[in-house]
Protein backbone atom coordinates (compact mmCIF):
# COMPACT_ATOMS: atom_id res chain seq x y z
CA UNK A 1 0.00 0.00 0.00
CA UNK A 2 1.23 3.46 -0.86
CA UNK A 3 1.15 6.41 1.52
CA UNK A 4 -2.31 7.87 1.82
CA UNK A 5 -2.70 11.39 0.45
CA UNK A 6 -3.29 14.05 3.07
CA UNK A 7 -6.69 15.66 3.56
CA UNK A 8 -5.25 19.05 2.58
CA UNK A 9 -4.11 17.65 -0.78
CA UNK A 10 -7.48 16.05 -1.43
CA UNK A 11 -9.44 19.15 -0.38
CA UNK A 12 -7.45 21.26 -2.88
CA UNK A 13 -8.65 19.21 -5.88
CA UNK A 14 -11.47 21.10 -7.64
CA UNK A 15 -14.56 19.19 -8.74
CA UNK A 16 -15.66 19.15 -12.36
CA UNK A 17 -18.53 21.50 -11.72
CA UNK A 18 -16.25 24.26 -10.42
CA UNK A 19 -14.64 27.01 -12.45
CA UNK A 20 -10.96 26.31 -12.93
CA UNK A 21 -11.24 22.53 -12.69
CA UNK A 22 -10.00 22.12 -16.26
CA UNK A 23 -6.85 24.09 -15.55
CA UNK A 24 -5.97 22.11 -12.42
CA UNK A 25 -3.84 18.99 -12.53
CA UNK A 26 -3.95 18.21 -8.81
CA UNK A 27 -6.19 15.16 -9.31
CA UNK A 28 -3.60 13.61 -11.61
CA UNK A 29 -1.06 13.65 -8.77
CA UNK A 30 -3.17 11.77 -6.22
CA UNK A 31 -3.49 8.03 -6.74
CA UNK A 32 -5.48 5.50 -4.78
CA UNK A 33 -3.11 4.07 -2.15
CA UNK A 34 -4.86 0.69 -2.60
CA UNK A 35 -4.68 0.54 -6.41
CA UNK A 36 -4.00 -2.97 -7.65
CA UNK A 37 -4.79 -4.51 -4.24
CA UNK A 38 -7.29 -7.36 -4.77
CA UNK A 39 -8.04 -7.62 -1.05
CA UNK A 40 -8.93 -3.90 -0.94
CA UNK A 41 -11.27 -4.36 -3.94
CA UNK A 42 -13.08 -7.19 -2.10
CA UNK A 43 -13.26 -5.16 1.11
CA UNK A 44 -14.57 -2.22 -0.91
CA UNK A 45 -17.26 -4.44 -2.42
CA UNK A 46 -18.23 -5.64 1.05
CA UNK A 47 -18.48 -2.02 2.23
CA UNK A 48 -20.55 -1.14 -0.86
CA UNK A 49 -23.14 -3.69 0.29
CA UNK A 50 -22.79 -3.08 4.05
CA UNK A 51 -23.09 0.72 3.81
CA UNK A 52 -26.09 0.34 1.44
CA UNK A 53 -24.41 2.03 -1.53
CA UNK A 54 -26.18 -0.64 -3.58
CA UNK A 55 -29.53 0.76 -2.41
CA UNK A 56 -29.00 3.78 -4.68
CA UNK A 57 -26.38 2.67 -7.19
CA UNK A 58 -27.70 -0.90 -7.68
CA UNK A 59 -26.09 -4.16 -6.62
CA UNK A 60 -24.24 -4.24 -9.94
CA UNK A 61 -23.38 -0.51 -9.51
CA UNK A 62 -25.00 0.17 -12.90
CA UNK A 63 -27.30 2.81 -11.43
CA UNK A 64 -30.72 3.16 -9.96
CA UNK A 65 -31.76 6.17 -7.96
CA UNK A 66 -28.04 7.03 -7.89
CA UNK A 67 -25.82 7.26 -10.96
CA UNK A 68 -24.15 4.42 -12.83
CA UNK A 69 -20.65 3.76 -11.49
CA UNK A 70 -19.61 1.44 -14.32
CA UNK A 71 -19.68 3.80 -17.30
CA UNK A 72 -17.41 6.66 -18.36
CA UNK A 73 -19.81 9.48 -17.46
CA UNK A 74 -18.85 11.19 -14.21
CA UNK A 75 -20.57 14.39 -13.16
CA UNK A 76 -18.00 15.20 -10.45
CA UNK A 77 -15.00 13.40 -11.90
CA UNK A 78 -13.98 9.82 -12.50
CA UNK A 79 -10.38 9.99 -11.26
CA UNK A 80 -9.73 8.19 -7.96
CA UNK A 81 -9.46 11.36 -5.89
CA UNK A 82 -12.70 12.75 -7.38
CA UNK A 83 -14.55 9.57 -6.42
CA UNK A 84 -12.99 9.74 -2.96
CA UNK A 85 -14.21 13.33 -2.58
CA UNK A 86 -17.73 12.42 -3.71
CA UNK A 87 -17.92 9.72 -1.04
CA UNK A 88 -16.17 11.81 1.63
CA UNK A 89 -18.05 15.10 1.06
CA UNK A 90 -21.31 13.86 -0.45
CA UNK A 91 -23.03 15.49 -3.43
CA UNK A 92 -26.24 17.44 -4.01
CA UNK A 93 -29.46 15.56 -4.78
CA UNK A 94 -28.95 12.61 -2.47
CA UNK A 95 -25.34 11.45 -2.03
CA UNK A 96 -24.61 11.63 1.70
CA UNK A 97 -21.20 12.57 3.08
CA UNK A 98 -19.55 9.51 4.60
CA UNK A 99 -16.58 11.29 6.22
CA UNK A 100 -18.04 10.94 9.73
CA UNK A 101 -18.98 7.28 9.32
CA UNK A 102 -15.97 5.89 7.43
CA UNK A 103 -12.26 6.39 7.95
CA UNK A 104 -10.17 7.46 4.99
CA UNK A 105 -8.80 3.95 4.44
CA UNK A 106 -12.31 2.53 4.03
CA UNK A 107 -13.28 5.24 1.56
CA UNK A 108 -10.19 4.42 -0.51
CA UNK A 109 -11.24 0.74 -0.49
CA UNK A 110 -14.65 1.76 -1.83
CA UNK A 111 -12.81 3.71 -4.53
CA UNK A 112 -10.79 0.55 -5.31
CA UNK A 113 -13.98 -1.42 -5.78
CA UNK A 114 -15.50 1.27 -8.00
CA UNK A 115 -12.27 1.40 -10.04
CA UNK A 116 -12.47 -2.37 -10.52
CA UNK A 117 -15.81 -1.91 -12.32
CA UNK A 118 -14.01 -0.36 -15.30
CA UNK A 119 -15.75 2.99 -15.69
CA UNK A 120 -13.25 5.20 -13.92
CA UNK A 121 -10.25 7.09 -15.20
CA UNK A 122 -6.68 6.63 -14.00
CA UNK A 123 -5.32 9.62 -12.10
CA UNK A 124 -3.07 10.43 -15.08
CA UNK A 125 -6.18 10.65 -17.33
CA UNK A 126 -7.88 13.21 -15.10
CA UNK A 127 -8.19 15.77 -17.91
CA UNK A 128 -9.95 13.27 -20.20
CA UNK A 129 -13.23 13.24 -18.30
CA UNK A 130 -13.23 17.03 -18.28
CA UNK A 131 -13.50 17.02 -22.08
CA UNK A 132 -17.15 16.00 -21.90
CA UNK A 133 -19.08 13.52 -23.98
CA UNK A 134 -17.20 14.04 -27.24
CA UNK A 135 -16.56 10.49 -28.32
CA UNK A 136 -18.99 7.56 -28.43
CA UNK A 137 -17.02 5.42 -25.98
CA UNK A 138 -17.67 7.87 -23.14
CA UNK A 139 -21.37 8.51 -23.86
CA UNK A 140 -23.55 6.36 -21.59
CA UNK A 141 -25.60 3.74 -23.48
CA UNK A 142 -28.88 5.20 -22.23
CA UNK A 143 -27.97 8.50 -23.91
CA UNK A 144 -26.43 7.08 -27.07
CA UNK A 145 -28.86 6.67 -29.98
CA UNK A 146 -28.50 4.27 -32.86
CA UNK A 147 -31.43 5.93 -34.66
CA UNK A 148 -30.52 8.41 -37.41
CA UNK A 149 -31.34 12.01 -36.63
CA UNK A 150 -34.17 13.28 -38.84
CA UNK A 151 -33.26 16.67 -40.26
CA UNK A 152 -36.18 17.03 -42.70
CA UNK A 153 -39.75 16.07 -42.07
CA UNK A 154 -41.82 14.63 -44.94
CA UNK A 155 -44.30 17.16 -46.30
CA UNK A 156 -47.88 15.95 -46.66
CA UNK A 157 -49.93 17.32 -49.57
CA UNK A 158 -52.42 20.07 -48.69
CA UNK A 159 -55.45 18.54 -47.04
CA UNK A 160 -53.52 15.51 -45.76
CA UNK A 161 -52.28 12.28 -47.30
CA UNK A 162 -55.78 10.93 -48.07
CA UNK A 163 -57.06 14.06 -49.78
CA UNK A 164 -56.65 14.62 -53.53
CA UNK A 165 -54.09 17.28 -54.41
CA UNK A 166 -55.70 20.31 -56.14
CA UNK A 167 -54.51 20.97 -59.69
CA UNK A 168 -52.78 24.24 -58.70
CA UNK A 169 -50.77 22.40 -56.03
CA UNK A 170 -49.73 19.73 -58.56
CA UNK A 171 -48.32 22.40 -60.90
CA UNK A 172 -46.53 24.19 -58.06
CA UNK A 173 -45.03 20.91 -56.91
CA UNK A 174 -43.78 20.12 -60.39
CA UNK A 175 -46.35 17.39 -60.96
Amino acid sequence: MQTKPGEEQIAAVPMGDEAGAASSDLASMIVNPYRGDAQAVQQGHDLFIKMNCAGCHGYDAAGGMGPNLTDKYWRYGGAPVNIYKSIYEGRPKGMPAWNLALPSSEIWKLVSYIQSLGGTYAAKDYQRWLQGDQTPEIVPPEVRSEQPVVTELPVAPPGGADMPVPAASKDAAGG
